[in-house]
Formats: structure tokens, sequence, C-alpha cells
């Protein structure tokens, strides 16, 4: 008996100190993320001098084949933070505010419950509603002075994030050059600055002194972006703490340039992820330090991904996994574009590192639309005062101009810059109905929230009681098997037409819906049924049908009837029909002229008011932008005598 007492003792003993040994074991996390920043310009471009990034490529894994699932910071942070994807929890559109069940938490939530602090340093842009509240629950400390020197012992485990802005829109292009030159040039050593000779332009981009200098600030905001990286890094090799931390050096979606971030590209989607895993760390993965690899991963994966390394169990609702773990296979990604700012659009793409696929909703628009919040700046300027004095050709003016296909595939090693549509090549034929296949299962499997207007899921969600999270599965509530079928309709011309005009009698609103937006992408296709889309705009019980009515009787009659319920939304107390008008009649409309009273007198009403519910905060700024950005598009215009002098 004594002996068998002292053997379980001895057991007891080793499990306690395996156990013990384990949490001691437990890796530190440090995650460095910056903004908007594609591949294109770091992999093995001559034009970048980023020795950090390079560095860890040669001691690290370099992902060639990440991808984040959206296009724009909030709606793909909002994946990142919850392993979900955006349009899975109703996040899709920039800066719209969502509410989520309460076991959706942020991931750092569960590392925070195995003892790691964890620490943000102090971008949030989660997209979701109380996010004070998510944010405390998730994190010990989010804020600018968040730190892994902040941790209660130094043997505490940490997840630390910093989040590097230098690299943002505003930085590379929007702020005044002024501003550039005091807070990125003057900081950057003379070795580490690109010039403009050196500039490597993606082949879109007509090549000109301006465009040169323009892209020459690009560079060099990434460039001191690696600079600063490296000062992290510096700090973590201070500490001593190197050979117990994971690192993961990524951005949080593609390149903010012309076609690339806010756009339904590889641009768009592929970012750089660099991962260092310490020698003693290196079991927690098959992959080989110093070596890149084409494995496809996602955002949705990596909060799983952190939670594996730290010995987390996966939450059972998340929908990525261990990238970094060997039975981890993802032969694509499923990502999406929707609105972004000002601007709408909605799209959906697929890749599988070599060729990517997109399905696009609303082909009728460029694929450069205006945007406010970059659209006055001086690159875009550049390139449009290109456009408007015919110094444009081919694909550079194109992208501009032209309507979009509603299927796009391109080869993206042999076509890097995602100039040539494969999508009517018959000798890939094969690879597109495989990714549209894939495409469409995604859209179905994770109940994609955002085919429906913005503004229609805060109302359910109150009619409902329920999140859109929780709703989304929900046919009587949420008809996604029904509206799909008609949404695939749009773009594909006369051939389909008579489908969307039965299912404007259809008894679902957003069936209808999508009828209409169909419709409205078929342009002249759509007059002969102008009667029956006469009555949906004059006795539809949803507002967004009727705006969706309006907007194509006044593209193709210009009357007075489409004109007023235009205004009378555009006008209207309900920000959400407001915005929703007003950018029909800026994208959808020729006739910019007819509408100057209406955006004069909706910026008019928008008073500043503290006290708007916090959903409704956004929807005010893209009210704004959009007002705004059009009267400044018509004086645009008029200077190159592309309007009547008349216009005001």
């Amino acid at each position: 008996m004594k002996e068998l007492l002292l053997i379980n003792i001895l057991v007891f003993i080793s499990i306690m100190s395996g156990y013990a040994q384990n949490k001691a074991d437990k890796p530190n996390i440090l995650w460095i993320t910056f903004e908007d920043t594609s591949p294109h310009m770091i992999y093995d471009n001559p034009a970048a001098k980023t020795p950090v990034m390079d560095k860890m490529a040669e001691t690290g894994i370099r992902f060639n084949s990440a991808f984040s699932t959206a296009t724009i910071c909030s709606a793909s942070r909002s994946a990142i933070i919850t392993g979900l994807h955006a349009t899975s929890i109703g996040t899709g559109n920039h800066r719209s505010k969502v509410n989520l069940p309460s076991q959706v938490k942020g991931f750092p939530y569960y590392l925070r419950k195995e003892g790691y602090y964890t620490t943000n340093n102090k971008k949030k842009d989660y997209n979701v509603m109380k996010t004070p509240a998510f944010t405390k629950e998730a994190w010990d400390e989010s804020s600018g002075n968040a730190h892994w020197r902040n941790r209660p012992t130094k043997k505490t485990p940490f997840f630390s994030v910093f989040n590097i802005m230098y690299s943002h829109a505003s930085r590379k292009f929007v702020n005044p050059e002024k501003k550039y030159i005091e807070e990125v040039y003057n900081n950057l050593p003379e070795e580490f600055r690109t010039t403009p000779e050196e500039v490597v332009l993606p082949e879109y981009i007509k090549d000109t002194p301006k465009m040169r200098k323009h892209f020459a600030r690009i560079y060099n905001c990434i460039n001191y972006t690696d600079y600063t990286i490296g000062k992290i890094l510096d700090e973590l090799k201070k500490d001593k703490l190197e050979d117990n931390t994971i690192v993961f050096i990524y951005s949080d979606h593609g390149e903010a340039m012309p076609r690339g971030k806010g756009n339904g590209l590889n641009t768009g989607h592929r970012v750089p992820l660099y991962v260092y895993v310490p020698k003693k760390y290196q079991g927690l993965t098959p992959f080989k330090s110093g070596k890149a690899t084409d494995q496809v991963m996602s955002f949705e994966d990596l909060g799983p991904t952190v939670l594996s390394l730290a010995g987390v169990e996966i939450p059972s609702h998340m929908e990525g996994g261990n990238f970094l773990s060997s039975s981890f296979k993802k032969e694509m990604f499923y990502g999406a574009k929707d609105g972004t700012d000002d601007a709408r659009d909605i799209t959906r793409e697929v890749s599988d590192g070599r060729f990517i696929y997109s399905r696009i909703y609303n082909p009728i628009l460029p694929e450069l639309q205006y945007k406010h919040y970059t659209g006055h700046s001086k690159i875009y300027v550049t390139m449009r005062d290109d456009l408007w004095k015919n110094r444009l050709k081919g694909f550079q003016k194109s992208i501009f101009t032209e309507e979009r296909a509603y299927e796009t595939l391109y080869d993206l090693k042999n076509d890097p810059w995602e100039m040539n549509n494969l999508a009517d090549d018959p000798e890939y034929k094969e690879q597109l109905e495989k990714m549209r296949a894939f495409c469409q299962e995604q859209i179905l499997a994770t109940r994609d929230l955002q085919f429906m207007p913005s503004g229609e899921m805060l109302r359910l969600d109150k009619e409902s009681g329920l999140t859109p999270f929780e709703y989304k599965g929900d046919e009587e509530i949420y008809p996604l098997s029904k509206i799909l079928p008609i949404a695939e309709l749009s773009g594909k011309g006369k051939e389909v037409i008579e489908q969307q005009v039965t299912a404007l009698n259809d008894k679902e609103e957003l069936v209808r819906y999508w009828a209409l937006f169909g419709l409205k992408n078929q342009k002249e296709d759509a007059e002969p049924y102008l009667d029956k889309i006469i009555k949906i705009m004059e006795n539809d019980k949803a507002a967004f049908n009727r705006i969706e009515a309006a907007t194509i009787v006044h593209a193709l009659k210009r009357d007075d009837a489409s004109k007023a319920v235009l205004n009378k939304y555009a006008l209207s107390t309900d920000m959400f029909h407001q915005w929703y008008a007003l950018r029909n009649i800026q994208d959808y409309l020729p006739n910019q002229l007819d509408f100057v009273d209406t955006y004069n007198t909706a910026l008019s009403k928008l008073k500043p008011n503290k006290s708007l519910p916090e959903d409704l905060k956004n929807v005010r700024f893209d009210v704004f932008d959009t007002c705004k950005g059009a009267l400044y598009m018509i004086k645009q215009k008029q200077k190159y005598n592309l309007l009547p002098a008349q216009a005001n």
C-alpha cells in the first residue's frame, strides 16, 4: 500500500511538474501590424528598402499567399479579432457598427483566461457596437502606451500587438506633402530612401515624373515602416526575449494606391506576412526557417493560430484554423469588398495564390469610383488630369471610364497587375468554373450577410431581437437561398432580364431589391419594363426598393416623378436611406447638374450631433463625404469643360 501511495505521489508530482513546465514554456507572441501594403511593393522589389523585413524572410517564414478577407481596415480587423469572416458577422462595410452575440469575443480574451498578458498598441477599428466593452474584455491594456514590459512579472507570457501607421493612405498620399516630409521623410535615414528614379510603377499607371514622385512617397512610407519595425524588434532583443517569442509581421490589407486598397483585386486582398519561430518552438510548425511558402491563409486564421500556439482550444464558432500546423490545408481563400467610406461596391473574391476570381455585382461602375477621402489627393488629381486631357490610353484609361465584366479571372504569375481578364478564355474555363463554384459555396456556407443594403441589417437586428450572426441562418428573416440566384443575374444582360422582371413580384423584399439592383446594371435593357419598375417606385413597402426603382427610371427618363422620389430620400431624416439615395444619384445618374441643389441642401441640414447613436455616426460622415465629393467632382469637370458652365 505504501509503495502504491508513493507511486501515486511521484506520478502526481511528475504531472504537476510537466504542467508547470508547459505553462513556463508557453511562447510569447508579438504581432507587428502595419497599414495598407501589398507584397508587390516589398517582395523582391528593388525599389523597396526594407532590410528588417528582408532579414525576417531569411530567418523566418515568408508567406506568398496570405490574404486579408476584406480590402479596408475596419472590415479586415473585425475578421482578425473574431476569427470570423466580416461577411459572417455583418461587418463588411467600412466603419459600420454591428451587434455581436455574447459568445463572439475578441480572441485575446481566451489568452487572458490562460494567464497571458494581452496588450494592444493601439488601433482597434473592430467595426462592432459597444467597442469599449469589447476591447476591455479582450485586452489587459489597449492604449498608446501598451507594451509587454507592463506585464505583472517577467515570467508572465504575453501577446502584444503594435500597429504602425506610417504606411497608411493618409501618410502615403492623402495628407499634405509637408506633413509627410516632417513625419516620415526627414526621419528616414538617407540610405533607406527611395528616389523617383528608382520607383517600380504598376503597369496600369502612366509613367511620368509626377507619378514617380507620388510613388516614391508611397515607397518611403513603407521604408520608414520597416525602419520602425526594427526599433520594436530591438526592444525585444534588449529584453532578451528573442528566443521565447514568436513574431508575426503583416499588413492589414492591400496597397494604398489606385486599384489597391478598397478594390476587389489581388492588390487589395493580398498582404505581406512574415512569421519568425524561435528554435525552441520550431516543433510547432512544419515550415522551415528561411523559406518562403505558397500555403494559402487568410485573416480569419490569425486568431485561431495564436490560440493554438498558446495551447488554447479554438472556439467552435470560429471559421479559421491554425495555418502554422501540419494539418492545415486551405486550397483557396474567400474574401469580399463592400462599402468603403462613402463609396459602395459589392464583389466577392477567391484565390488559390496563382489565380484570383472575382464576382462583381454592380459592373456598371468602373474600377476607380470616386471616394472623397482619397479622391481629392494629388495622386488622383494627377491621374484625372491625364485622363481628362486625353493622355491616358488603353487599360490606363479604361479603369476610369469603362464598365467592368461581371466576372474576372487573373493569372497572377503571368499578370501580377491584373490587366488581362481570362474569364472568357476557353482555355481557362475549368479554372473559372471551379473558382466560381467555390465562391458561391462560401457565400452560402458562411451565410454572407452583406447581400442586403446598409441599414437593413440593423433594422432586422432590432425587429428580431437577434444579432445578425444569430439571425443569418433563419431563412424567414434572411432568405439568402432565394436572394443569391437573383443576385447572380446581375450584369448578365438581356438573356436574364425576364427572370429579373419576374422577381419584381416576389414576396421577399430583398429578392425584389436584387432584381432591381440587377436591372440597374442592365441599363437600357430595362427600358421595355419601365411600367413595372415605376409601380415599384410608387408602391413598394421597402424604401431601398423605391430608391433603386427611381434610380433606374431617372437614368432612362430624367423625369420629375423619379427625381422627386430620389430627393425625398436624399433629404430624409433616415441617414441610411439618405446615404443610399445620394450615392445612387452620384454613381448611376449622368445628369449631376440636376442634383446640385440636393447635395447642397443635404449638407446644410447635416448639423454636428454628438448625441447620435453609435451606428449612425459613421453614416453621417458617409452622407457628408458623398455630398462634398459630388460637388467637388462637378467643379473639377467644369474646370475641364466637361459640364455646362452654369453648374455651381
